[in-house]
């Protein structure tokens, strides 16, 4: 019933843009809105405080949490303002709210976010996520070695049901245009815990501005839990490379990358290659919040588009290859390496 609603939810969220609603009121469900429990909005309830979460019935689904993911065009990824982090400067655990982008809204996956519409999910984003999900990392990694920690992180919605789940291992990487050791990896897990795809950098001689990162799927022979052979979907899944995710400082399929995001440059775009990368077939983008309190930070606020064909598990390695480059890339940009170890790029 979980999930149901939550289908029901990105598919009714745009409803009121495409009839030319007020674009920051609460998005009306339609259909969702009789099944909708009004306590959703008070204090405590998404943190499960006013009921138990939902996980049983998670463990029902038969599209193990990811289903969703194919009745929309991409997701809306805010990283949250963390205002002690922001005041001290001593890395917290960060904290992501996730809204969907409706099917239909944009036809062209490779195409220009217009600003209005960056505006709207933002909003969103703030008051009415689809999914929260805040990492769970050790204190002495974050200040240590912020680069390159270790974190899991559970993608909830508002009953506490996890639809999915991500977890990093702690790896030391030494990337240089000659050479790269230990590179960057990240797996993602459906709702029943099995490994529905993964994430990993690659090494390009001679690439001095630009890194490349492999969307695949998951790994068929465990559940990712201590090696534990997967006894239920296992099939769904299997270990063949489907996107490229390239990241650049300088040029792009669409512009250059050039102070970007920023108020000069407001979107540092990022592009999904097929797996032989002769097209590209989607695009991402780290966009400028605007003049506020987020636009004064160097938060995240990241517009994923999936490919037009692509089903639930391909759309999930790309969930997964976004978030990698959010903890590898952007967190390197934002100067968290700084006494955490070597980045040579």
């Amino acid at each position: 019933r979980v999930a149901a609603m939550a289908y029901q939810q990105m598919r009714d969220a745009g409803a009121q843009y495409r009839k030319g609603g007020d674009p920051f009121a609460r998005p009306a469900f339609d259909s969702y809105e009789t099944q909708y429990d009004p306590g959703y909005d008070t204090p405590g309830y998404q943190q499960g405080g006013m009921r138990p979460p939902q996980s049983q019935q998670m463990l029902n689904d038969p599209t193990a949490g990811l289903g969703f993911l194919q009745d929309i065009d991409g997701l809306f990824i805010q990283e949250r303002v963390e205002f002690l982090e922001a005041f001290t400067g001593c890395d917290t655990k960060n904290v992501y709210h996730i809204t969907p982008i409706q099917r239909g809204a944009l036809p062209d996956p490779t195409g220009q976010m217009p600003p209005e519409w960056i505006e709207r999910f933002t909003r969103q984003a703030n008051f009415y996520p689809l999914l929260k999900a805040k990492e769970e990392s050790e204190c002495a990694e974050r200040v240590c070695c912020p680069l390159f920690r270790s974190f899991e992180m559970d993608f909830k919605d508002g009953t506490g049901a996890v639809f999915f789940s991500l977890k990093r291992p702690y790896k030391c990487t030494v990337h240089t245009p000659c050479f790269m050791c230990a590179p960057q990896e990240l797996k993602l897990h459906d709702a029943h815990g099995a490994v529905a795809s993964t994430a990993r950098e690659e090494f390009r001689f001679g690439w001095c501005c630009a890194r490349s990162f492999v969307a695949a799927g998951g790994d068929t022979n465990t559940s990712g839990y201590d090696d534990v052979p997967i006894k239920t979907s296992s099939s769904k899944y299997d270990s063949e490379d489907y996107y490229r995710v390239r990241t650049s400082e300088c040029g792009t399929s669409s512009g250059n990358n050039c102070c970007a995001p920023s108020c000069f440059n407001a979107s540092y775009d990022i592009d999904v290659f097929d797996e032989r990368e002769r097209n590209v077939v989607a695009r991402a983008a780290n966009v400028w919040p605007g003049c506020n309190c987020a636009g004064a930070t160097d938060r995240s606020n990241i517009i994923l588009r999936f490919p037009r064909d692509a089903d639930p598990k391909r759309r999930a390695a790309l969930v997964a290859a976004t978030m990698l480059v959010e903890f590898a890339h952007f967190e390197w940009r934002k100067g968290d390496n700084e006494g955490g170890g070597l980045m040579l790029i």
